[in-house]
C-alpha cells in the first residue's frame, strides 16, 4: 500500500506494463529530484500536456510556487478548477462545436463531462477534496504581459538596476539579453558582437547599472540621442555611430513607446519575481505568464526580460537541496536552440539549467522535437518523461541524450531495449528515467484535477481573473478615495494654509494638493507675511523691492545660484516671463545614522531651502524644501531681477549662528525610520520599503520552515517505516492465524466425515463425532485482526499528526516573519557634517497675462519632482 499524499511527493500516475496493457504501482516523483530539472518530450497527442498539469498540480498542493509560461493558453486550465463537480460548472467551458458533433446539448454535453471526472478521479484513486485542497494550497494568477485581458504586468521595472551583490559575468549577460530583447521589438540588427545597435543599448545599461541607477525605455530614447559617455571601445562616440544615424535608432524605440498598444505594458504589477511569488497572506503564488496573444518579436521580448528576473532572483537566494520553485516552460522550441542559433532567451536557459539547482529551483521544459533544443540543455536534465515521437530522428536525439546523462551519473542503459519501449508508446504512457531512482519505467499519467477544456482564449482569461481584478478595483476605489477625501476639513482640522494659493487644508498634510508648494502654519504664515513687508520697507529699492543686479555683500557669505528649469509651454494665452530670484538659506550636510547593536548604518546627503526668519532664530528650517541632487551654480545663467536680502543674511556672524541652528533642526528633526525583526536579526534598508524588507522577512522565515520540515519529514519517513513494517507483520500473523484455523477445520471436518462412514458400513460400534468448533484459533483470529485495525489506525493518526506538525511550522514562521517593528534612529550631533551653506537665491518665472500676474518656481525640488509624478 503506496500513500499518495506523502509529503514532498508527486503522484503523477501508475507504472504501465506495455506486455498485458495494465497498471501497477503508484509513481511517486520526490520533489527534490526536480532541482536536477527535467525535459518532457513528446508528440501532439502524446498527453505531454496533461502529464505537465498533473505535475504542477501536486507542486501547488505541496506547497512549491511555480512560473508557468503559457504560449498556447492551454497551461490556463489549472485555474478550471471544480470541486464539487456539477455540470453547470463545466457548462460555461465546454465546445458547443464537440457537443453537437457528439449530437448533445451543451447541458447534456456539461452533464456527461462532469460523470467523466468524476469516474476519471475515482479510477485514479483520487477524490473531490483533493480539488479543494489544490485549490486553497495557492494564489492563481494569469498575466498577460501587453494585455489588459489577464492581470497586467508592468516591464519597466526589468530595465531597473540589478539590487545586491553580483559578479561582473552576470551583469554582463543580463546586459546582453536586455540589449538583445528591446531590439528584437524594432527591425535593428541585434549580435552582441558586430551589430553598433546592440553595442550602443548594452554600453548604455552597462554604465547605469554599475552607477546603481534604473532605467526605462523613455530614458533609454534619450540617452541614445545624447550618450553620457563619449568614447565605445578605441573610437569617440561620433565616429562610431554618428548622432544622424543615432536618431534613426531613438526614431525606431520611440515609435514603441508612442504606440497606443505600448500602454498595456507599462500598467500593473512590476516584473518583480521576489513580491509575484507569494501572496500577502504567505501563500504560495502559482503565476501563468499567457503569452498565447503576442507575436513572435513580442513573446521574445518579455521573455528575455522574464528569464532574466528569474535567473536575478535565483542566484539572491540562499543554497539548498530541496525544492525550493519550479519554472516550467510550455513549447521550448525556438527559445533553447543548438548551436549556432542564440536568441537572447537561450542564454539565460542554459544557466538556470547549469546553476538553478544549488539555489533548489528547477526548470522542466516541454517540446515536441528534441532535435530543436540545445544538446548541452538536455544533458542538463535529471528526469526525462519521453512520450510518442514523430520521427527516427527525434528518436535517435533522444536516445543520444538518455545516455550521455546515464554516463555522467554512473548508470547504464540499454538502447535498443529503450527505442522499442518507446516505439511502443501510447497516449497518456511516458518513459520516464530519473538519474536518481534506478532504471527507466513505463508509466501512465493519472487523471487531471483540473478540467483539461483546451487552449483557452483571451476573453476566458479575462473571465477567470474578474474576481482578482475586482477584489483590486476596490481597494484601488478605496485608496484613491481616502487619499483625494470625500468632504472638506473641518474647523478643527484646518491648521495649515498654502502660502501660493491661500487655501487651508488638514494638519496632516504637508503639500498643496491644488499647486504643490509647502503648507505653513498660521504663525508661519504671519511670519512670512512680515518679513515680505520688511524686505519691501528697506531703502534704495523698486517700489516691489527688486534690482536689477545682484545686492553686494560681504565675502565671507558664501553665494549660490539655483539651475533654472526652462519654462514650460503655459497654456493660460499670451504672456510675457521674466526671471527673479529670491533670496534663500540654502544648507547642505551629511548625516550618519549608526545603530551597531543591530547593523544598521546610513549616510545620507541632505540639501534643501527656506525661507530666511527675521532673526538668528532659526524659525525659517520648518520650512526646509528639499532640492534636487543638481549641482549648484556660482553665477546667474541669465538676465533677472532680484529680491532683496533680509537683514538675517546680510552678516557673517548672524550667517555663522544660522549654520549652528540648521545643525539644531537637523538633530531635533532628522531620524531614519527603520523596520526591524528580532527573529532573524534583520533591518531594512534606507531606501528599502516595507513589502520588500518583509519578503526578505519571508525568504528567511521559508528558509527556516524548510529546514524544520525537512528535519521533521527524516523522523517521519523513519517512524513511518517502522509502523509499516509492523503492520505488515500483523498482516502476516492474521494471514497465517486465518490459515492455520482453515486448516484445522478442515482436519476436524475429515475425521468426522470418516466417521460417519465407519457407521455406516458397520466397521465400528462407535458413535459418529460431529465436527466442533476452533475456539483457541478462532480467539487467535480474533487477536490478529485486532491488531492490524490497530496498526492501521497508529498508522492513520500518525500521519494527521504529521500533518499538524507541518501546519504549526508554516504558522509559527509566518507569524515570526510578520513581527516587525517600527524603528527610529536619530543621529548625533557629531553625526552631522555642514558641506556647504550660505545664501542661494532661487529663480522664479513671472508671468503676466491680461493683466494678471502669476510667480511660479524656476527650479527644480524633490517637491517638484514628487508633483510631476503624480
Amino acid at each position: 500500500m503506496i500513500d499518495i499524499e506523502l509529503p514532498a511527493c508527486f503522484y503523477l500516475g501508475k507504472e504501465y506494463r506495455l506486455e498485458d496493457r495494465t497498471l501497477g504501482r503508484p509513481i511517486l516523483y520526490e520533489a527534490r529530484d526536480l532541482t536536477t530539472h527535467g525535459v518532457v518530450v513528446g508528440m501532439t497527442g502524446s498527453g505531454k500536456t496533461g502529464l505537465c498539469v498533473t505535475l504542477l498540480e501536486e507542486a501547488a498542493i505541496d506547497g512549491f510556487p511555480c512560473v508557468i509560461i503559457d504560449l498556447k493558453g492551454d497551461l490556463s486550465n489549472l485555474l478550471l478548477q471544480f470541486p464539487e463537480l456539477l455540470p453547470e460548472d463545466f457548462l460555461p467551458w465546454i465546445d458547443p462545436a464537440e457537443a453537437r458533433r457528439k449530437k448533445r446539448t451543451p447541458e447534456e454535453h456539461a452533464r456527461h463531462i462532469a460523470e467523466t471526472w468524476r469516474r476519471g478521479l475515482e479510477e485514479w484513486g483520487q477524490t473531490p477534496e483533493r480539488i479543494r485542497r489544490l485549490q486553497a494550497s495557492s494564489d492563481w494568477r494569469i498575466y498577460t504581459p501587453g494585455s489588459e485581458a489577464g492581470l497586467p504586468l508592468s516591464v519597466l521595472a526589468s530595465f531597473a538596476a540589478p539590487r545586491g551583490e553580483i559578479t561582473r559575468e552576470a551583469l554582463t549577460e543580463r546586459v546582453e539579453a536586455t540589449a538583445s530583447g528591446v531590439l528584437g521589438l524594432t527591425a535593428a540588427a541585434s549580435d552582441p558582437v558586430q551589430s553598433r545597435e546592440h553595442i550602443l543599448i548594452a554600453n548604455l545599461l552597462l554604465h547605469s547599472w554599475m552607477q546603481g541607477k534604473d532605467l526605462t525605455l523613455e530614458r533609454i530614447i534619450h540617452q541614445v540621442q545624447s550618450p553620457p559617455f563619449s568614447k565605445i571601445g578605441a573610437f569617440d562616440i561620433e565616429t562610431f555611430y554618428p548622432e544622424k544615424d543615432r536618431m534613426r535608432l531613438a526614431v525606431a524605440l520611440n515609435n514603441i513607446l508612442a504606440s497606443p498598444s505600448f500602454a498595456s505594458w507599462i500598467t500593473g504589477e512590476p516584473l518583480d519575481l521576489g513580491k509575484l511569488l507569494y501572496a500577502a497572506d504567505g501563500r504560495p503564488r502559482q503565476c501563468i505568464f499567457y503569452l498565447a496573444h503576442l507575436d513572435d518579436s513580442q513573446r521574445m521580448f518579455f521573455l528575455t526580460l522574464l528569464l532574466e528576473e528569474i535567473l536575478a532572483w535565483t542566484r539572491a537566494q540562499p543554497g539548498t537541496t530541496n525544492l525550493r520553485a519550479v519554472i516550467y516552460f510550455d513549447e521550448v522550441f525556438g527559445y533553447l536552440p543548438p548551436h549556432p542559433n542564440n536568441p537572447p532567451t537561450k542564454q539565460p536557459l542554459m544557466t538556470l539549467m547549469k546553476q538553478a539547482r544549488a539555489f533548489g529551483v528547477g526548470v522542466l521544459l516541454a517540446t515536441q522535437n528534441p532535435v530543436d533544443l540545445d544538446y548541452k540543455a538536455l544533458t542538463n536534465a535529471g528526469t526525462w518523461f519521453v512520450g510518442k515521437l514523430q520521427t527516427e530522428r527525434d528518436k535517435a536525439r533522444l536516445l543520444d541524450g538518455l545516455e550521455s546523462v546515464a554516463a555522467a551519473q554512473g548508470t547504464l542503459t540499454d538502447r535498443k531495449h529503450i527505442d522499442q519501449v518507446i516505439s511502443s508508446l501510447g497516449s497518456r504512457t511516458f518513459l520516464m528515467h530519473n538519474v536518481h531512482h534506478g532504471p527507466p519505467v513505463v508509466m501512465q499519467s493519472r487523471w487531471a484535477l483540473s478540467y483539461l477544456a483546451g487552449p483557452l482564449t483571451r476573453d476566458h482569461v479575462a473571465r477567470l481573473m474578474a474576481p482578482v481584478k475586482k477584489t483590486q478595483g476596490t481597494v484601488s476605489a478605496d485608496d484613491s478615495r481616502i487619499s483625494q477625501g470625500s468632504h472638506a476639513p473641518s474647523a478643527a482640522q484646518v491648521q495649515r494654509i498654502c502660502s501660493q494659493c491661500g487655501i487651508a487644508v488638514k494638519d496632516t498634510a504637508k503639500f498643496c494638493p491644488e499647486c504643490g508648494h509647502r503648507l505653513l502654519t498660521r504663525a508661519e504664515a504671519a511670519e512670512e507675511e512680515r518679513f515680505k513687508r520688511e524686505v519691501a520697507a528697506e531703502p534704495g529699492r523698486k517700489p516691489d523691492g527688486q534690482s536689477t543686479s545682484p545686492p553686494v555683500l560681504s565675502s565671507d557669505i558664501p553665494q549660490f545660484f539655483v539651475p533654472v528649469v526652462p519654462l514650460a509651454n503655459w497654456p493660460g494665452g499670451k504672456t510675457e516671463a521674466r526671471l527673479h530670484y529670491e533670496a534663500r538659506i540654502y544648507g547642505s550636510a551629511e548625516i550618519h545614522y549608526a545603530d551597531a547593536r543591530r547593523g544598521f548604518f546610513h549616510q545620507q546627503t541632505l540639501r534643501g531651502l527656506a525661507i530666511p526668519p527675521g532673526g538668528p532664530s532659526g524659525q525659517g528650517w520648518h520650512q526646509f524644501e528639499p532640492l534636487a541632487e543638481d549641482a549648484l551654480n556660482i553665477a546667474p545663467s541669465l538676465e533677472a531681477t532680484y529680491g532683496p536680502v533680509p537683514s538675517s543674511l546680510n552678516d557673517g556672524k548672524k550667517l555663522r549662528a544660522l549654520e549652528r541652528s540648521f545643525v539644531e533642526f537637523l538633530y531635533a528633526n532628522a531620524v531614519q525610520v527603520i523596520h526591524h525583526n528580532r527573529h532573524f536579526g534583520l533591518c531594512s534598508e534606507a531606501d528599502e520599503d516595507f513589502e520588500a524588507f518583509l519578503e526578505r522577512c519571508r525568504a528567511a522565515a521559508r528558509t527556516a520552515m524548510e529546514a524544520e520540515v525537512a528535519d521533521l519529514e527524516r523522523k517521519f519517513r523513519k517512524r513511518l517505516e517502522a509502523l509499516d513494517v509492523s503492520l505488515r507483520a500483523a498482516k502476516t500473523e492474521l494471514e497465517q492465524s486465518q490459515a492455520m484455523l482453515q486448516r484445522r477445520k478442515n482436519e476436524e471436518l475429515l475425521k468426522s466425515g470418516s466417521s460417519i462412514l465407519r457407521t455406516l458400513l458397520g466397521w465400528g460400534r462407535s458413535t459418529p463425532k460431529l465436527p466442533q468448533s476452533d475456539y483457541a484459533g478462532e480467539r487467535r483470529v480474533q487477536r490478529a485482526s485486532s491488531e492490524v485495525e490497530k496498526r492501521r489506525l497508529e498508522r492513520e493518526r500518525f500521519v494527521a499528526e504529521y500533518h499538524q506538525s507541518i501546519a504549526a511550522i508554516r504558522d509559527k514562521w509566518q507569524q515570526k516573519a510578520e513581527d516587525v517593528r517600527e524603528l527610529r534612529i536619530s543621529p548625533r550631533k557629531s553625526d552631522i557634517r555642514i558641506l556647504a551653506f550660505g545664501l542661494a537665491w532661487t529663480p522664479h518665472w513671472v508671468l503676466e497675462a491680461e493683466g494678471t500676474t502669476i510667480t511660479l518656481p524656476a527650479y527644480a525640488s524633490r517637491r517638484t519632482h514628487a508633483n510631476a509624478d503624480r
